[in-house]
């Protein structure tokens, strides 16, 4: 299977397992599966040292926005902070959601150190909750937040 492939199956397996978690979380996730073996049976074949290395490659990648259909990266502003959120679906081929904030220095009662790293259940956005809901939901209620 080319690399090329490779990717517009995984793309299609993700979105498939993300919608699948969210309708039925806890439940098994066959596509979930499928790509996990799809990346199990071709990471040696692309030069990749693993799984998960092909699994991050193969994934769908989104710029400007924060979604459960790939993995994702946005600029989040809540005056006076504006920092970068990397939000990771499947992160390992887990049931886990991977958010990571970015900063170049503290956010109050978020992180001292400008980087915190938080792991949810997929399950967690079901029923309307967003990523930048979840994230809006850290900071006190007076701030504002924007997606750039």
């Amino acid at each position: 299977m080319e690399l090329v492939d490779l990717k517009k199956e995984a793309e299609t397996l993700f979105q498939e397992a993300a919608a699948r978690a969210l309708a039925a979380p806890g439940e098994k996730n066959k596509p979930l599966q499928e790509l996990r073996q799809l990346c199990w049976r071709n990471y040696a074949a692309h030069g990749f040292s693993c799984m998960a290395d092909c699994f991050a490659a193969v994934v769908p990648h989104i710029q400007g926005r924060l979604t459960l259909e790939g993995w994702s990266v946005a600029d989040l502003t809540v005056s006076p902070w504006t920092f970068r959120v990397v939000l990771r679906p499947f992160w390992l081929g887990s049931e886990q959601v991977h958010i990571a904030i970015h900063h170049d220095g503290p956010l109050p009662d978020i992180t001292e150190t400008g980087y915190r790293s938080i792991f949810a259940p997929i399950a967690t956005f079901k029923d309307g909750m967003t990523p930048e809901t979840f994230i809006r939901g850290m900071f006190p209620q007076t701030a504002q937040m924007s997606l750039f």
